[in-house]
């Protein structure tokens, strides 16, 4: 039985990281690397999920994107060496028709436009963080400013109250002398 842990660790943190990192790269689950990393700390899968898209997936965002895509490459190398081991079968050349060397020719094409898009959507991800972390500091500042107007404000009414209250007794120093 699992004993529950209440602290996570950095190395731990960072082992569970990588090992999702490494499972996704390679095609399989992160179900299976929660198994596998809840085995290796001694903690239950569930833990381990919980955890990773709780805590840490936003801290890895670049580098989850960056194992999704290379897994893709890898699928994709994986067919086209099945199609290239279609053409080479024990030493000999076989021909192709049109039609398939036309196939082949959009599916190299398509990959190549397809790891562009999704370079595309990495750097759009993170320049809208960028933007979002941004918003964030100016939202701040006009809340530090307005609160700052406020106090002038109330500074500027008090003052003017003054002024008020000082004229009203040098008008009434004047009738009296």
């Amino acid at each position: 039985m699992k004993t529950r842990h209440d602290a996570w660790t950095l190395e731990n943190d960072q082992l569970l990281a990588e090992t999702v990192l490494s499972y996704v790269q390679n095609g399989r689950t992160q179900s299976a690397a929660f198994k596998d990393i809840g085995n290796r700390l001694n903690r239950t899968a569930a833990a381990c999920g919980y955890r990773w898209n709780a805590k840490l997936r936003k801290n890895y965002t670049k580098e989850f994107e960056q194992a999704k895509m290379r897994r893709k490459e890898i699928s994709l190398n994986k067919k086209e060496t099945q199609t290239n081991q279609q053409v080479l079968q024990h030493g000999e050349i076989i021909q192709l028709t049109i039609d398939e060397c036309i196939h082949y020719l959009s599916q190299v094409r398509c990959k190549e436009n397809h790891i562009h898009i999704l370079n595309e959507n990495i750097r759009l991800t993170e320049e809208n963080k960028k933007l979002y972390e941004k918003k964030q500091t100016l939202m701040n500042k006009y809340v530090q400013l307005t609160n700052q107007k406020q106090k002038i404000d109330h500074k500027y009414k008090t003052l003017f109250r003054l002024i008020n209250e000082v004229q009203l007794i040098e008008e009434e120093k004047q009738l009296y002398h």
